[in-house]
């Protein structure tokens, strides 16, 4: 504290100065805590001033009559209890939000301080969800709805679609089924009833919507509510006054007028509210009724149908199932049509079991299944793509290629779709075809074949290579040489052009030869060759034979007849056999004529003949058999 005379700064608390002995003033500290007294009992007094105003609010300034107060605490009172009912009911819908004890309290607390419009005294809303489910059990939809009168309640149309049986389950307990009601197919809502049997719930009635008033709208999914609202464009739909409504109102809820309901907002299933047109009530159309007109019969029915088939049943009874659906016609449009029964998801559905089916074997019969007509039905691409491979197992890649040419050409004019893939899988398929060709020495079908890939695709160089190869089985090296130079390859063929080329000029330098081929270091040599043109027969390449031999039945077949007997050295000793002179000899295209033979049978090889010196000596032999090659060299 600062010396008010010499202006020392005292730190410990004094009361005189520590330097020139003053007597220290503390008038400073002491209007402090004046100022501070002062707000205190401000603070106090507004507090008791608002305690007041609360605690008096009902009651009722002197100037009024007896009559005039008796008038305004009765609807104060009516007020109140209507809000507090309406509390009540906007906790049920905020619960299903997340809303706990701790806000049912608030909502009810707050529902005391609100003053609704003139003469809407409300009872009790029943509120609670309407659950369907399809002929087989299984949900399939739930939303909230609000029962009124003696247990009508409003239902958009969309909302019901695939629903076989209805419920209504009351928030604070108790199922009740819905029976039926008053709806007309084509109708976008209806009124419908819960089942007499089910008891009855006391709740506001029903009325007539009165245009020239204005209503109240509560929530049935939260606590929303908005109050003195004036409907417009209005237009009658069925039962009801259809109006448009502002964009706050997005929600589940009910319109009142009167202290009856008199009209529904069904959130996200219609954009516009539905108000009571006030037709007679009773029931014309059956819960029943309205699944056969709006959803028995049709392609989503069958789509049900099989999602609701156990993992127990086959994959197979399961697909017939959704391939049926595919063969109707669909019962609803497509933006009333459940995510999980649109085409694309029931494809997911059935390319799983397509799967499914082929790992245990059943690939065929999947095929059998989903034929062309089908694939076609169902339009997905993918789908064709997944069924390709089983279709190469089961049927042939003839088979495949023809589905992809056929199916899949229409589905990529009628639905669009990947071509880059399509295309890809197609080529792949010719090349793998061919290729099996080729190595089974399959030409003539070789040939069929690739001028089927030619026609779509000119540019393959894959497809290029493997004809090139057909010329060359055909023996044909001048053609295949031809072919082979006519372009240039990328450099992933390189490797297999070259060889290709390195085949033509080993069968250039064989031209005009005689090829007799044999497996590699093999000392056996076997040919085929044709015997006057009219018969075939096996050989070996005899080296150390003097004279061709033929077994003695070929030689009578032949009629060829004997020009003596003659005593040839075997291994089995000496022998006598027939003389015979063969026409023609005829190996690889080359023909040699009159052909001295000697008619004999093998002991060991009685069908087998022998390829002696009398004919190999007429040509010049080069043997290779480590390439497995007999070039015999006309002289």
């Amino acid at each position: 504290m600062e010396c008010t005379k010499c202006h020392a700064v005292n730190k410990v608390a004094s009361t005189h100065c520590e330097k020139c002995g003053a007597p220290l003033r503390f008038w400073r500290r002491s209007g402090r805590f004046r100022v501070k007294m002062v707000f205190f009992f401000m603070a106090l007094l507004l507090a008791w001033a608002a305690g007041s105003a609360y605690f008096s609010r009902n009651t009722v300034p002197p100037d009024y009559s007896a009559e005039e107060t008796g008038t305004i605490d009765e609807s104060k009172s009516e007020n109140r209890k209507r809000i507090k009912g309406r509390g009540h009911t906007s906790f049920r819908g905020s619960a299903v939000q997340g809303v706990g004890e701790d806000g049912r309290k608030e909502i009810a607390a707050r529902a005391d301080n609100i003053v609704p419009d003139e003469g809407q005294s409300v009872k009790e809303i029943a509120a609670g969800w309407v659950v369907m489910s399809d002929p087989w059990g299984r949900q399939v939809r739930k939303f909230r709805a609000g029962l009124a009168g003696a247990g009508w309640l409003a239902l958009p149309s969309r909302a019901c679609l695939g629903g076989k049986r209805w419920y209504f389950d009351r928030d604070f307990g108790g199922r009740a089924e819905i029976s039926g009601g008053l709806w007309i197919n084509g109708d976008k809502a209806g009124v419908w009833k819960i089942d007499e049997n089910s008891g009855s719930f006391d709740g506001p009635g029903l009325a007539a919507w009165n245009a020239g008033e204005p209503v109240s709208w509560l929530s049935l999914e939260s606590a929303s509510e908005h109050h003195s609202l004036q409907l417009s464009s209005l237009r009658t739909e069925g039962f009801f006054i259809s109006s448009s409504l502002p964009d706050y109102i997005n929600e589940a809820g009910v319109f009142i007028q009167g202290g009856s309901v008199v009209g529904w907002s069904f959130g996200q299933w219609l954009s516009t509210g539905y108000m009571w047109a006030g037709t007679d009530l009773h029931q014309k159309t059956r819960v029943s009724d309205f699944y056969n007109a709006t959803f028995a019969g049709g392609r989503e029915e069958k789509f049900t149908m099989a999602l609701s088939m156990k993992k127990s049943h086959p994959a197979l009874n399961q697909l017939a199932t959704f391939f049926d659906g595919f063969r109707l016609n669909p019962r609803l449009a497509i933006e009333d049509t459940p995510y999980y029964l649109l085409p694309e998801e029931v494809v997911k559905q059935v390319r799983t079991l397509i799967s499914s089916a082929v790992q245990q074997g059943e690939g065929s019969q999947v095929v059998n299944q989903l034929n062309s007509q089908m694939l076609k039905r169902i339009g997905d691409l993918p789908l064709l793509m997944d069924v390709v491979p089983v279709i190469v197992t089961a049927r042939g890649y003839d088979a495949a290629i023809g589905e992809i040419e056929d199916s899949g050409r229409y589905i990529v004019e009628q639905q669009g779709g990947d071509v880059l893939a399509i295309d890809k899988l197609h080529v792949h398929l010719y090349q793998q075809w061919l290729q099996s060709l080729v190595s089974a020495g399959a030409v003539d079908e070789g040939w069929q074949a690739y001028g089927s890939a030619k026609g779509y695709f000119p540019d393959d160089p894959y497809i290029h290579l493997l004809g090139v190869e057909l010329e060359l089985l055909n023996g044909d090296w001048e053609a295949a040489e031809r072919q082979l130079t006519m372009r240039d390859y990328p450099l992933a063929f390189r490797d297999r052009s070259e060889l290709l080329a390195q085949r033509i000029a080993e069968m250039k330098g064989q031209a005009g030869k005689i090829v007799i081929r044999f497996p590699h270091g093999s000392n056996r040599i076997s040919v085929t060759a044709a015997i006057n043109g009219t018969l075939f027969q096996d050989f070996l390449v005899d080296t150390g034979a003097s004279m061709v031999m033929i077994p003695l039945s070929v030689a009578d077949a032949l009629g060829l007849e004997s020009l003596g007997k003659r005593r040839v050295s075997t291994v089995g000793g000496v022998v006598t056999a027939d003389e015979v002179v063969i026409e023609e000899i005829e190996i690889e295209g080359w023909v040699e004529y009159n052909v001295r033979a000697l008619a004999y049978e093998i002991s060991d090889r009685p069908t087998l003949g022998l390829l002696g010196l009398n004919f190999l000596g007429r040509f010049q032999m080069d043997l290779n058999t480590n390439e497995g090659t007999l070039l015999l060299t006309p002289r």
